[in-house]
Parts: structure tokens; C-alpha cells; sequence
């Protein structure tokens, strides 16, 4: 078995991509597609009195700040198999944006699934 793992420019090319990938007559075939919808960053309110500056509300209460408290995709990614490296580059794709689409066949089909990714213009394609 490979694992073929890809970043893909939007949504339009996942839809084209998996459409593609549905058609073929292949054992074992199995993809997922992670985007930064399926993770997102979570962002909470924090409050705090900037030491020293005497800054606060107009009512004397603290600056609102936002806390950012990630979900990182990298996880997720190495989760699916995908070595812990490149799992970190796919998060970090996804987080700006991208999907990443994680696919699962025999090894004789890999040069099929890499010319489907190419015509997609994904980015990045690797085989494990």
C-alpha cells in the first residue's frame, strides 16, 4: 500500500480531485481531505492590565486581548500515518488555507493517483 499525501490550491480542485478518485475501479482506495475547516483555531477572550502604561477601559477595566488556543492540523495529519515532518509542513498548509488530501492504494496505482493530484495542481504530493 502507498500513502500519497498532497496540498490542494481550494476547494474546486479537492471536488475534482475526489470526483476523479471515485470513478476509478481500485481495491482498498481511501482518501480523506483535511482543510482548515476541520480544525480551526479557537480564539477565547483574555483580559489584562498592561503593567506599567496605567492603560484601561474608559470604566477603568482591563484591555481585551485575544488568546488564540490552537488545534494544530499537524496532528491530525500525523495521526493519518504521515510522518511527523512532513505532518508538520501539511498543518501549516492547511492552516494558511490549503487542503491536504491524504490517499491510501495499491502501489500500482500510484502514478495513476500523482497524474490526478498534477492535473489538480496540488502542491507538495508525496509518497510514503
Amino acid at each position: 500500500m502507498s500513502k500519497i499525501i498532497a496540498i490542494l490550491p481550494d476547494e474546486l480542485a479537492a471536488e475534482k480531485v475526489t470526483d476523479r478518485l471515485a470513478t476509478l475501479n481500485v481495491d482498498n482506495l481511501d482518501w480523506r481531505l483535511l482543510g482548515p475547516d476541520d480544525n480551526p483555531e479557537r480564539i477565547f477572550p483574555g483580559f489584562a492590565w498592561p503593567l506599567g502604561s496605567g492603560a484601561s477601559t474608559p470604566s477603568g477595566g482591563p484591555v481585551g486581548i485575544p488568546v488564540v488556543a490552537n488545534n494544530p492540523q499537524d496532528e491530525e495529519v500525523h495521526n493519518r500515518g504521515v510522518d511527523r515532518d512532513d505532518a508538520e509542513y501539511y498543518g501549516r498548509s492547511i492552516a494558511h488555507g490549503g487542503t491536504a488530501i491524504i490517499i491510501e492504494a495499491a502501489s500500482e496505482y500510484e502514478a495513476q493517483i500523482r497524474r490526478i493530484l498534477e492535473e489538480a495542481d496540488a502542491q507538495q504530493v508525496t509518497v510514503e
